[in-house]
């Protein structure tokens, strides 16, 4: 048996015994023809015997007197039964219950499937600690511990990194390397806590290089400083890619989107399939004027995911004259010629609006958020996609 078998199996039995035991019922009825009647609540079967002493009218028999004492014993005992299924204790529960998340599929005892994979998932395990992920206080004190258990005991020098030293970085750091910009953008989860952790990950996997050499494990906070700094500039670049990816996928569904809400069910499952590789073919072809200065630039994989996002959009504001005929819905390869010649005639335009005419230099890009739509003329953005501190950053 697999020896995570018992715990996982207390862990489903606190968990059956709390649902049942919130749908408690009110006391029972006194049964007047002996019936078993259940009380869910309590997990006990509470018998007709207690209901049948007023049968007839109340008064109580010769019987009822000799064997009272007996159904005191088997009330009694009835209790005490009652009693040993009581549920667990909420500490109980909780205890359990997180063990149980704790454990991943392995450990539960799934066996690979017969392509050799293991596609069991423990659907406890994939809710565990997301909170970990915006813990960066303790990402400090990990920090200053590995300082601690590093430093050579025959160094005398007093070392300068501290708490309060490594928060005063951290916060320069990022305002530097205009962290700060994704934390105006409402609704898309980039808190202060969870860049602040994200730069910490960067510094502890990085870490161990301030301690290599002859140093004897003492390390400066002026070296610890600049690996903060690498670390935030590394970051915003992370998040920056990310943040365009996602938006440039949003703009492809927006085509389609936008197909089904000028045709609606004249749009043919194949057309919809292929609509998607259409519009990234053309999109590819498009931002190909600008590869040099791509690769030039320290964003270049982010701007690239840009200049497609703008040709979605562009499309997708031109969906209804590519799409159509006189009379209906135009054929596949139509809609595909007029794809690659709306790129040509305007979104290419759109892109050279935002990035400039250079192909070989880039015009500076700043983050934007995944709502802004692109137009001709530039992003559409409206103060709703902001927090309060984007006046303050602007």
């Amino acid at each position: 048996m697999n020896r995570y078998l018992p715990s996982l199996m207390a862990a489903f039995s606190g968990m059956a015994f709390l649902a049942m035991s919130t749908f408690s019922l009110p006391e029972p009825a006194h049964a007047q023809f002996g019936l078993f009647i259940p009380r869910i609540g309590g997990f006990g079967m509470y018998g007709g015997g207690r209901g049948c002493r007023h049968c007839g009218g109340g008064r109580h028999s010769r019987d009822d007197e000799d064997t009272s004492s007996d159904d005191s014993s088997s009330r009694k005992d009835r209790n005490d039964r009652a009693a040993s299924l009581a549920p667990p204790s909420s500490k109980v529960e909780n205890t359990l219950l997180h063990t149980v998340a704790q454990l991943n599929p392995d450990e539960l005892g799934n066996t690979p499937g017969d392509d050799g994979t293991n596609k069991a998932v423990s659907p406890f395990g994939k809710a565990a600690s997301k909170e970990g992920e915006r813990d960066w206080t303790e990402a400090v004190q990990k920090i200053i511990k590995k300082f601690t258990d590093n430093q050579d005991k025959r160094v005398t020098t007093a070392g300068d990194v501290t708490e309060h030293a490594i928060e005063q970085s951290l916060d320069t750091a990022i305002k530097t390397a205009k962290l700060d910009t994704f934390e105006t953008f409402l609704g898309e989860n980039w808190t202060a806590e969870r860049l602040r952790a994200m730069v910490l990950d960067l510094v502890s996997a990085d870490l161990d290089s301030l301690f290599k050499g002859n140093s004897r494990g003492y390390a400066p906070m002026q070296e610890l400083n600049e690996l903060i700094q690498h670390s935030a500039q590394a970051t915003y670049r992370r998040i920056f890619e990310l943040s365009e990816l996602m938006a440039a996928n949003r703009g492809s569904a927006l085509f389609v989107q936008r197909l089904y809400q000028t045709h609606g069910g004249r749009v043919n499952d194949q057309l919809r399939e292929d609509a998607t590789d259409m519009i990234t073919r053309t999109a590819n072809a498009a931002v190909g004027k600008f590869q040099v200065a791509l690769r030039q630039n320290e964003n270049g994989y982010a701007l690239r995911y840009r200049a497609e996002r703008i040709v979605f959009d562009c499309l997708s504001d031109n969906v209804e004259k590519i799409s159509s005929s006189e009379t209906d819905i135009a054929e596949k390869g139509e809609i595909a010629q007029r794809v690659e010649g709306t790129a040509k005639s305007e979104c290419i335009g759109w892109i050279e609006n935002q990035f400039g005419t250079d192909a070989r230099a880039l015009k500076p890009q700043t983050p934007m958020p995944l709502r802004v739509v692109w137009s001709a003329t530039g992003p559409k953005d409206d103060p709703s996609m902001y927090g309060q501190a984007a006046s303050e950053l602007r």
